[in-house]
Order: structure tokens, then C-alpha cells, then sequence
């Protein structure tokens, strides 16, 4: 039986979910027998792009190049996979989205004490695009594998699920369906701003007035977070409801849950949330997915932050 073929590549991003490849130990040795990786640039040093059956592909589109190379792998490979909240949302990388591509440069380059005023990139560097999107902004993808990275048991099973004919579809949990923690009312307490670990290590963060992303964020990680005592900061993206109703945004959906269990209104909970734009929508905040929501204004509240701030 002939190898599934898959050849993979990472744009503006850490490469942390090629590495998570790699961490897949014996059960990348238990794929050797039906999938040949073609390209994989941390285990191959393979700079063209070979045609291949499934094409995998880490970052967002910043720069020039991304785009130049995202083309060139969809033109390669026959199925593309989104992989990493990234290329499925752009993430961290896409708070750049606020802000156009020379206003970036200027901070980088033009602004602070250890910058030699004008000077920019050499012209042989890759060119900024003005804003940051995920990959199916440029290309038609075939299936969105998020996850910051994603966990080794999802790539596996994603990998396994393309090269097998009649394999079951992968659930579309949240979070806290792998949490062990347990909700309970605990009317009185105050909302924990800036934290992200509470006091009992049983009970549910957003009992404890800790905002956690854990209810709202598509399950890719096991959990890992709220189960050894740190909130979810919301890095697998926003969950399958929010993604397909207009009507639903996380940081209401929180608020209203919070509320629930605390008591604290939720009119405080969401203007929280509002003000902390960057770090609670940080992972999403270029995809569509969340910025053309209606109720959704993601621009003016980090910028009416920044201007309370200035």
C-alpha cells in the first residue's frame, strides 16, 4: 500500500507547533508505516515544495513572503490543513491587525532610546503586509486543526483521520469538557482582575471571580492549563458555537456564566473583558471569524483603552 505523502510549512509564527510534531515520539514512529513526510522544516532541510496528498501549514500571513510560500504549498498538495490557532486565527501575531503595517515598523524601528532613527530593514528583507490574516484569508482551506500548538494526541488523531478512509469525525468540545475542575455558586466574591489562578484548586475559576476562557475555547490541549491551576487564555481559538452564530460573543457568554455562579453583574465582567481586549481575544483577533461579529467592536476597545491609558 502506497504512503500518504504530507509536507508542511510554517509562516509568521514560533515554529512551537512544528516542534509539537516532534513531540509526537513513538507515535510518529507508529505513522512511519503509512505517511512519508515530504517536507518538514525541522527535520528536513527541503526548500522546495514537492507535490505531496496533504499539505500542513503553521502561521499566519505577515509579510510578503508568507503569501509567496502559502501559494506555493496550496498549488502542491491536493488537502490543506490550518494548523495551529495561527494559521486558523492568526494569532498572538495578529494584534498586529490593529494597527497598519507602517505604524509597526515606526515602533520597531523609528521609536526608543536603542533605535538608530530612520533606519529600516535592509530591501532584501521580507516586505510587511499592512495587517496580519490567517491562511484562509489568501487560500481555500480544507480543514482547521487550531491549538496553540495543538496538543500531540490531536495531531495524531488529525493525521490518522485524513489518511483513513472512514474515520470518526473529531468532537468540537470546549475546554471545559477535559477540566477537572467543578462549578459551584459561591455568591460574594469579587472579580479577580489580572489574575489567572485562584485560591482552591477544585473549585471552577469563574467561580473564584478568575476570568477563564476554558467554556468559550475549542478543546486542543487536554486541558493542561486549568488543570494545573492556571485560567485558559483562550490559545485553541473561539468554540464551535461562537464560530457559527452570529448572535454569540465570548466575552457575554463569560459574563453571563460568571454572573450565574458569583453574582457579580455582568455589566463589569464584559467592560473587564472589553479593556483587556488584547489579552482575552489576543489569540483570534485577526480572524473574521470575531471581528465581523456585529457586536463585536475589537478595534475600539483596545484603542479606547490606549487612549485611558495615555
Amino acid at each position: 500500500m502506497s504512503k500518504t505523502t504530507v509536507s508542511t510549512e510554517w509562516l509568521s509564527g514560533c515554529s512551537g507547533c512544528h516542534v509539537a510534531v516532534v513531540d509526537l515520539h513513538e507515535k510518529l514512529l507508529n505513522l512511519v508505516d503509512s505517511v512519508e513526510f515530504v517536507r518538514i522544516p525541522v527535520l528536513l532541510d527541503e526548500r522546495d515544495y514537492p507535490k505531496a496528498n496533504i499539505g500542513i501549514v503553521e502561521g499566519a500571513v505577515r509579510s510578503r513572503e508568507d503569501r509567496e510560500a502559502l501559494m506555493k504549498m496550496r498549488e502542491s498538495v491536493d488537502t490543506l490543513v490550518a494548523f495551529g490557532t495561527c494559521a486558523v486565527y492568526g494569532g498572538p501575531s495578529g494584534i498586529g491587525w490593529l494597527y497598519p503595517g507602517n505604524s509597526v515598523l515606526e515602533c520597531a524601528y523609528g521609536e526608543g532610546p536603542t533605535n538608530a532613527a530612520g533606519e529600516r530593514p535592509d530591501a532584501d528583507a521580507p516586505q510587511l503586509e499592512q495587517s496580519v490574516v490567517p491562511i484562509h484569508e489568501v487560500v481555500p482551506v480544507d480543514y482547521y486543526l487550531p491549538g496553540c500548538p495543538p496538543h500531540p494526541y490531536w495531531i495524531a488523531a488529525t493525521i490518522t483521520s485524513l489518511c483513513e478512509e472512514g474515520t470518526n469525525k473529531i468532537v468540537q468540545k470546549t475546554v471545559c469538557s477535559r477540566c477537572d475542575r467543578h462549578m459551584r455558586k459561591n455568591e460574594g466574591v469579587s472579580l479577580k482582575k489580572g489574575e489567572v489562578a485562584g485560591t482552591d484548586p477544585d473549585l471552577c475559576f469563574l467561580s473564584q471571580g478568575v476570568v477563564c476562557m476554558g467554556s468559550v475555547t475549542m478543546e486542543r490541549c487536554l486541558a493542561q492549563c486549568p488543570n494545573r491551576g492556571v485560567a485558559c487564555s483562550g490559545c485553541g481559538g473561539p468554540s464551535s458555537d461562537i464560530i457559527t452564530e452570529p448572535h454569540l460573543d465570548m466575552r457575554t457568554l463569560i459574563a453571563k456564566r460568571m454572573n450565574m455562579l458569583t453574582g457579580i453583574p455582568c455589566e463589569e465582567i464584559q467592560h473587564y473583558i472589553e479593556q483587556e481586549a488584547r489579552t482575552f481575544y489576543s489569540y483570534a483577533m485577526a480572524s473574521p471569524v470575531l471581528y465581523r461579529k456585529p457586536t463585536v467592536e475589537l478595534r475600539e476597545w483596545a484603542m479606547r483603552t490606549e487612549r485611558e491609558q495615555a
